[in-house]
């Protein structure tokens, strides 16, 4: 009795920890599956584009037409980086016209200062100063209105053909100063190209130096993204720089942003943002922080193979080798990005090319290994030979004969030869076929 109490215990046991085995991995098969992408609540488009690996990870209303709000300085800082890059360190004198449209957040450039064009870019691009702005334009296409039509021309030759400016800055115009979230975004992976933007749209703070007019100015970026300053709590350090500010009611916050993480960059574009009632908690900070972090904590870099790693063998012909002796290998690390967490299912498929023959160096391509993920391709890799591979001389002679008696010469060869035998065979018939025979018939 005593026996079958304790097996009964030990069957009870195991029953339980079969149980809970059950449902440890019930609760694994749930956590395993890939979290949807956050729900926009702080503004009334946003697109999340991975532009590593070109394609959209978010897209919430991008082609609704919006007012652009701040997001037009990004166009504003690229063409002026683009028009005056080379002369970072030429000075300009402020004159009347140029300040003559300014308002707004201000650098306080007096008439008749003197400075550089580089200042006036860390002033319009990481302090987003508007009067800094309007003297950039002037100094770059003569007139604001001149380089208003510049902004809109290099808008449509970036694709961005729902947008139109009416001013360097992005105050909202009922009269049509309109944009999407698709545009933004192809107009910021522009400006994310030119290392001169990214520098000063990434910039911490900028110190500008003494002028004729003006004791010397330190400014920080106005992104809290990027910058702590003014506000520690929308700070991310997986952000670098691009452009964020307010325009009103009409506008909203803009916030555009570029995100690095483990190797892999991302361009995150929310327009018409929100904030609270007293403006004490800016909700489209939120939202963009809440899309980079599930962004960055979702997806992640997975190397298939390392480079050099050996993917198998094949034959190469004329070198004399068994079939499969030759070696391949892949060239560089084969690395995919997938979700960290999800069911991803990693496989690969190699084609090699046909009929391989010696010689051959190594390192030559023979062909490629394709990876996919849940149905995806999401990456690809050049196949290269380990070794090199001579020709065998002996192979070469089978080769080549054996080549021959199936090509069209060597057809044509044994045709005309059987039409000469015919004709020798028939004329030594005839001759053996003399006047004496044929009347011995008779």
């Amino acid at each position: 009795m005593q026996a079958r109490g304790l097996s009964t215990k030990k069957t009870a046991t195991v029953a339980a920890l079969f149980l809970l085995i059950l449902i440890l991995f019930s609760s694994l098969s749930v956590s395993a599956e890939a979290p949807d992408p956050p729900l926009i609540s702080g503004g009334k488009a946003a697109v999340l584009y991975d532009k590593t690996h070109q394609k959209y990870l978010v897209e919430e209303n991008g082609a609704d037409m919006l007012n652009t709000s701040t997001s037009a300085k990004i166009m504003m800082g690229l063409l002026a980086c683009e028009m005056l890059g080379e002369r970072l360190e030429d000075r300009v004198t402020v004159t009347e016209a140029m300040l003559s449209e300014a308002s707004g957040y201000s650098m306080k450039l007096k008439l008749g200062e003197q400075i550089t064009v580089k200042d006036l870019l860390y002033g319009a691009i990481c302090g987003s100063y508007n009067d800094a702005a309007y003297v950039l334009a002037h100094v770059a296409a003569g007139d604001s209105q001149k380089f208003v039509t510049a902004m809109n021309e290099r808008a449509a030759e970036l694709g961005a053909k729902a947008t139109t400016y009416t001013n360097p800055l992005g105050y909202p115009d009922s009269a049509g100063m309109i944009t999407t979230a698709y545009d933004t975004l192809k107009i910021a992976l522009a400006a994310s190209e030119n290392a001169l933007y990214m520098e000063i749209c990434s910039a911490l703070k900028h110190s500008v130096p003494e002028t004729n007019k003006s004791d010397e100015r330190q400014f920080y970026n106005r992104n809290h993204l990027v910058s702590s300053a003014a506000n520690a709590a929308y700070y991310n350090a997986s952000c670098k720089g691009m452009n964020a500010g307010f325009s009103g009611e009409l506008g909203g916050w803009s916030i555009v942003t570029l995100v690095l993480d483990d190797g892999a960059e991302y361009v995150c574009v929310l327009l018409g943002g929100t904030e609270s009632e007293d403006g004490n908690e800016i909700y489209a900070y939120d939202s963009v922080n809440t899309l980079v972090n599930w962004a960055c904590k979702t997806y992640n870099n997975y190397t298939v193979f390392p480079a050099g790693a050996q993917l198998g063998t094949t034959e190469i012909a004329l070198t004399g080798l068994s079939e499969g002796d030759a070696p391949y290998i892949i060239e560089n690390d084969l690395t995919v990005y997938v979700p960290t967490v999800g069911s991803s299912d990693i496989s690969y498929s190699i084609d090699l090319e046909k009929d391989l023959r010696a010689p051959l160096e190594a390192g030559t391509e023979i062909g490629k290994v394709t990876v996919t993920a849940n149905g995806e391709k999401v990456g690809e890799g050049r196949l290269l030979l380990k070794e090199s591979y001579e020709v065998n001389t002996v192979m070469l002679v089978i080769d080549t004969l054996g080549s021959y008696t199936k090509s069209r010469a060597f057809i044509a060869t044994l045709i005309c030869f059987a039409i000469l035998l015919s004709g020798y065979l028939l004329s030594r018939k005839w001759l053996r076929y003399s006047p004496r025979d044929k009347y011995r018939r008779y």
